[in-house]
């Protein structure tokens, strides 16, 4: 391949003398690989996407990896070859030291964009990073904020995915459909039976006053024993789906598509943001916070007020803790919690979700762009800028 063209997705060739050579590196983490997908295509670019597969070193810490491809198996390492790319986009603590090893090969010419906290947390070494508010980073030059992880639904693939659905989730429904989305235990919740019994409940009462039938999407997160429960509470459900790897016929995007409405795990970050793209009354379900969370919380919260303090010279206090405080943070050996009320908070006062049991959602309160927009328009500034 030469350096005026590039692969698109379904391996295209297509010109690229006005266009970067663009590389989307992926690995086994679908969360990864949605937001630096939603990015890529949310550029308009031709872009060529490269697996990754990672082996017992990618483990290491990334101040310890630096710029490398150690952490690749051979093969991966293999199929890093030039001609380099003008721009790499790259989610996720994995990818991040074999995007700055490929720019190291390309002797600084290629351009690193990086998503998500535990990559893009040092946000000096990237010429854009990438971070959800919620994740509280170091404020820096080369950083853009947004409210969730970015994603890859948009208009046109829900209108494909309507018309794929339409019938099987719409035939023999009365009345509205209102979707509840599910997630699972995470770093700072918690999905037990009895938040199961409870979500339960309170969704089919919701569905009963609403005259809503029931379309229910359990994730890779939720437990067998949770996802049992669930099954056995609820009602009337017109569809339940179970996750499971590499399942063709997943109606997650058909029920983004057609219900009227969204009930989501608190957890759910991805599903949170999708939803709420799709411009349809959102309801937020809080889960209880883990102990463990609380436990780790007030050792991390102890780490970042002493490095806030250090930094606002109008109240600094305890130079000497403030400064080391703020050196782990930047160097990645800390890093802040992630908050999900702050998500929660965000997308409220936007007018994008509500909090189950409170009002109907009103819509957006501002004419903000997406955050794909606002990130696609940083990239291609980026671009311009040489």
């Amino acid at each position: 391949m030469s350096d005026s063209e590039t692969r698109s997705e379904s391996g295209v060739g297509t010109e690229s003398r006005e266009r970067p050579h663009v590389w989307v590196l992926l690995d086994d983490r679908p969360g990864n690989s949605t937001q630096a997908l939603g990015l890529a295509e949310a550029l308009g670019w031709p872009f060529e996407v490269i697996d990754l597969r990672f082996g017992a070193l990618s483990r290491l810490h990334n101040r310890w990896l630096g710029a490398s491809v150690i952490g690749l198996d051979a093969g991966s390492r293999a199929r890093l070859e030039p001609p380099w790319p003008d721009l790499v986009i790259a989610a996720g603590r994995r990818n991040a030291p074999v995007a700055l090893w490929i720019r190291h090969q390309s002797q600084g010419r290629s351009k690193l964009v990086h998503l998500g906290r535990k990559g893009a947390d040092r946000a000096e070494l990237f010429d854009l990073a990438v971070t959800p508010a919620y994740t509280r980073q170091r404020p820096h030059p080369h950083r853009v904020e947004i409210t969730g992880p970015l994603h890859r639904v948009h208009a046109s693939k829900l209108e494909a995915e309507a018309e794929r659905w339409r019938e099987t989730l719409c035939g023999g429904s009365p009345g509205p459909l209102l979707a509840l989305l599910v997630g699972g235990n995470s770093g700072q919740y918690r999905l037990d039976e009895n938040t199961a019994r409870r979500l339960g409940a309170s969704v089919s009462e919701m569905a009963r006053k609403t005259g809503a039938s029931l379309l229910v999407s359990v994730s890779r997160r939720t437990s067998p024993a949770v996802g049992d429960i669930l099954e056995q509470t609820l009602s009337p459900v017109a569809r339940f789906h179970r996750w499971s790897p590499n399942d063709e016929a997943n109606p997650y995007l058909g029920y983004l598509a057609l219900a009227d409405a969204f009930v989501i795990t608190g957890d759910s970050e991805s599903m949170l943001m999708e939803a709420c793209s799709t411009g349809k009354p959102v309801w937020i379900f809080s889960l209880p916070v883990r102990v463990s969370f609380r436990a780790l919380h007030y050792g991390r919260e102890w780490v970042v007020r002493q490095a806030v303090a250090y930094r606002d010279k109008g109240r600094r206090r305890y130079p000497g803790a403030g400064a080391l405080c703020d050196h782990w943070i930047e160097q990645g050996y800390v890093r802040p919690a992630r908050n999900l009320d702050r998500m929660h908070f965000d997308l409220v006062e936007r007018g994008l979700a509500g909090r189950f049991g409170s009002p109907e959602p009103q819509g957006a309160k501002t004419d903000r762009e997406d955050d794909r927009e606002i990130v696609a328009r940083a990239v291609k500034d980026l671009w311009a800028s040489g």
